[in-house]
């Protein structure tokens, strides 16, 4: 099956797993809106994204990697510990997470903010909806391919 999914699958399927584990830490947030002293939480999987799209497009002769060259997948920096050392397999949650930087503490110690969370919860659909739309026109590409209607 992995000879049927090209480098723009692929990297639409890894966009779809950040996308879907970012919305689980926007639950998670919203979820924890009133827990004293929580420190609300991000996925920032675009810029590790971007730098694999550009490290991709700069290999000599090399308009995109094979699915399983190591450049096909992402890894990350880890400054800690803590971190985890590869971004997204197969949905499994292992991209980092940060803790917010927001300044806006309530008097509870709780650093969510809800207009915030609502807003990254929207765009975030909205970006899942897009790459959604953009796989399903490559599976219909494939099964017109194959002869299927």
């Amino acid at each position: 099956m992995s000879g049927l999914i090209d480098p723009t699958t692929r990297i639409l399927s890894d966009a779809l797993d950040g996308l879907a584990s970012r919305q689980s830490i926007i639950s998670s947030n919203l979820a924890n809106i009133d827990t004293p002293g929580y420190t609300a939480k991000s996925l920032d999987f675009e810029t590790a994204m971007q730098n694999e799209l550009a490290s991709m497009q700069s290999s000599p002769g090399n308009a995109a990697a094979p699915v399983g060259s190591p450049s096909a997948d992402v890894a990350m920096k880890t400054t800690d510990s803590r971190h985890f050392s590869a971004l997204g397999n197969a949905g499994d949650g292992s991209a980092s997470t940060v803790a917010a930087t927001n300044e806006n503490i309530r008097n509870d110690g709780n650093k969510v903010d809800l207009e915030t969370e609502m807003t990254a919860l929207t765009q975030t659909q909205i970006k899942f909806a897009a790459d959604s739309r953009l796989i399903e026109g490559k599976f219909a590409q494939l099964t017109t391919v194959l002869g299927g209607r």
